[in-house]
């Protein structure tokens, strides 16, 4: 194992009580877009979902990261067929994939419009998109700032970017409620007592204790978002479809088919 700060940073993250978490809903979300389809395709979006399955022939993997650094880190850890690329401009052709996964990649783009109509173009008809992403912008921190966000969502808000790029909504729910009152009493209180708090670059590492009821919260709100759309949340999920395409019947003008019926004669003098 190479030890370098930057990558121990990285994989303190991956082991976090939310990381873990999303690995499973995105892997989760990779199973539902893949079902039944051989040699199917799937794009991490992020290397986020960290998809690696054991029989090569019926699905196949792309994991894409548009950092070097976290790229670098990835292939360490033996993530297959990595590819770096930015989102808004896949390098992909159209209608490759079965499915997309990504988690909290929409947040850092610059044009997060533009990078949801390539995950759209690359997305074959009926292919499922599932992404996560940070709730409201009245959570936004120091450490939305050392990260590279550019931006927080909310249901509705992402819901109607999506519908615009064209996707069908499948579903849209909050997640990690379990943090969202601590969290918002947490933000208030360092506006209330902002010139006695330290800057951090990032919150403090929870304990392993901490960490593993965390994660155990999680997985019962995961489990409950099979039945139910939660309220609230740090987080927003959604999953969406790229609908089939529908030809639509064109309508002709009573004149133009009067002359397709009945053509003049050609070199008439």
């Amino acid at each position: 194992m190479i030890c370098h700060p930057e990558f121990d940073e990285l994989r303190g993250d991956s082991e976090s009580w939310w990381y873990a978490t999303r690995r499973k809903l995105l892997r989760e979300a990779a199973m539902q877009g893949i079902h039944g389809k051989r040699e199917a395709r799937v794009l991490d979006l992020g290397c986020t979902a960290q998809l690696q399955f054991d029989d090569p022939t019926l699905y196949r993997v792309c994991n894409v990261q548009s950092s070097l650094r976290t790229l670098a880190f990835r292939q360490i850890e033996g993530d297959p067929n990595l590819v770096c690329s930015r989102p808004e401009e896949l390098a992909f052709t159209s209608n490759s994939f079965d499915g997309i996964v990504a988690g909290d990649t929409l947040q850092s783009v610059g044009d997060d419009v533009a990078a949801l109509r390539e995950m759209r173009r690359v997305l074959k008809e009926g292919g499922l998109l599932c992404l996560t992403a940070p709730a409201y912008s009245f959570l936004w921190s120091e450490d939305d700032e050392a990260r590279g966000h550019q931006r927080r969502y909310t249901v509705s808000e992402l819901r109607r970017k999506l519908t615009t790029c064209g996707f069908q909504i499948h579903r849209a729910s909050y997640f990690v409620a379990s943090a969202f009152l601590p969290l918002v009493v947490g933000r208030a209180a360092k506006d209330i007592f902002r010139k006695s708090i330290s800057h951090h670059r990032h919150y403090p590492r929870p304990s392993r204790l901490a960490n593993a009821a965390m994660a155990t919260l999680l997985d019962c709100e995961r489990h409950l978002m099979h039945y139910i759309n939660l309220p609230f949340g740090t987080r927003v999920v959604c999953w969406a479809v790229k609908p089939p395409l529908v030809t639509e019947a064109a309508t002709v003008p009573a004149w133009e088919r009067k002359w397709a019926q009945h053509p003049l004669a050609q070199g008439s003098g």
